[in-house]
């Protein structure tokens, strides 16, 4: 009976010992995908460029709630003839780059929170099905 009692207790250290590692094993995994630091230093562009469109989004949304600082779209009488078509064209092309950067963004974004997250890339094109559903049932006939 003796006898059994200590493997009853031997089992139990044992036992014990593999739950300790587990539970350590499991704090650093945990604290690996949590750190920031480690992220970055994986995928600073992925930081870098997230940083850059929110100054860009920032400054766009202060751009227009300023009052008196927005460049005129009309030539001015001292800018010359072609001056409002110049900055149009600026404009545009600064939109376009805008529109692809945060394009590019968002999409390393969405890859790097399925690299993450389990099961997110099946959860985001069902969102994105039902988005799709929506709209078209919006849209009038």
């Amino acid at each position: 009976m003796d006898e059994t009692a200590n493997q009853i207790e031997a089992h139990i250290d044992r036992t014990r010992e593999r739950l300790g590692s587990n539970l350590r094993e499991l704090e650093e995994r945990v604290e690996a995908a949590t750190d920031w630091r480690e992220h970055f230093r994986e995928r600073p562009h992925v930081f870098v460029g997230a940083a850059f469109i929110g100054g860009m989004v920032l400054a766009s949304a202060l751009k227009s709630k300023s009052t008196g600082r927005v460049l005129p779209s009309a030539p001015s009488s001292r800018a010359g003839k072609g001056a409002g078509s110049v900055q149009a064209q600026a404009r545009e092309v600064w939109d376009n780059v805008q529109g692809a950067l945060i394009g590019v963004a968002t999409a390393q974004l969405k890859d790097y929170i399925g690299e993450l997250v389990p099961g997110f890339d099946d959860h985001y094109r069902r969102a994105e099905q039902r988005a799709a559903v929506d709209d078209r049932s919006q849209q009038p006939s």
